[in-house]
């Protein structure tokens, strides 16, 4: 009677049977043929090349919902970015984080926005203000809001799997942790690892003591795929009023200009100018000159 060539499993691959077929002539007992077999396809992974080729090349940028940002990265974020916004505080971060959102449900994309500090009215009332329906975009499903949340890393992990949103908002990390420990954190890197296996593009808020012209990074910056700066600055001697500004430290895939651009807040939140007569070159040249003058005051 003929021998079966294929004496485990007809649907084995041929590079699987072939692997079978060497162990069985080297070893003879099935059990000892299985195991050596599966040892050696379990350890083929790791010589296995990446595929290059089956890469998308094209990288799909995710609308900030802020007018004149998104042309200074290529037309948006990129999708399944961590983001850092940072500034002092007052600055404007928790708008823009806002308007993030709100861009997201205009898109029918669900959102979540975590708050640690402040209570869910407060957060309404300040969407409100520009006049986002929010009680309609909850009703509707698109958005949830999370406010003084006690909720561990974990359990926002559970949200975010049941809910499964395309934005996320966190306000702020400094509230539920200390920047040296953050990143070691087993729970926020389960975290981390969960919005980048499900492609979630996140707003992270963080509080910085310095402003814009003090070259400073904290553990919360390295973590981000983005930096979004935001301050407000004296542009002359003359002008009494800061002016809000806003910079891209940093954006992964993106060619990004790292000089400050001048904003402004509107009743539909906020706009980056379009016009030249505050440029960001006055902003900088203003900046270098504080910095200067900072750095040689003497110390005593």
């Amino acid at each position: 009677m003929a021998r079966n060539k294929f004496p485990v499993h007809t649907t084995l691959s041929s590079d699987a049977v072939k692997i079978l077929e060497r162990y069985e002539k080297e070893l003879g007992a099935k059990n000892l043929v299985l195991e050596k077999a599966l040892m050696s396809l379990d350890s083929s992974k790791f010589k296995s090349k990446i595929d290059t080729n089956n890469i998308d090349k094209a990288i799909k940028r995710i609308n900030t919902g802020v007018a004149g940002l998104d042309d200074m990265l290529e037309g948006g974020v990129p999708e399944g970015f961590s983001v850092v916004v940072t500034g002092p505080p007052g600055t404007g971060k928790t708008t823009l984080c806002m308007q993030f959102l709100m861009e997201g449900v205009r898109n029918d994309e669900k959102c979540l926005f975590f708050s640690f500090e402040e209570r869910i009215q407060q957060l309404i009332q300040h969407f409100m203000r520009f006049g986002w329906d929010i009680g309609k975009h909850i009703d509707d499903g698109y958005l949830e809001i999370f406010g003084m949340s006690p909720l561990s890393f974990e359990e926002i992990g559970e949200i975010i799997d049941a809910y499964k949103p395309k934005r996320i908002v966190f306000d702020s990390l400094n509230m539920v942790t200390d920047p040296s420990e953050f990143r070691k954190s087993l729970s926020w890197r389960t975290l981390h690892k969960q919005l980048k296996a499900k492609n979630i593009t996140s707003f992270l808020i963080t509080e910085k003591e310095h402003g814009i012209e003090t070259k400073s990074y904290d553990t919360y910056d390295f973590l981000g795929d983005g930096i979004i700066f935001l301050d407000q600055i004296q542009a002359n001697e003359v002008e009494p009023n800061l002016t809000p500004v806003m910079a891209v430290r940093k954006m992964r895939a993106t060619r990004v200009d790292t000089s400050p651009q001048p904003f402004r807040f509107t009743d539909k939140g906020i706009s980056k100018y379009r016009t030249v007569n505050l440029t960001a070159s006055k902003l900088q040249e203003r900046m270098n000159m504080h910095h200067s003058a900072s750095s040689h005051e003497p110390g005593y």
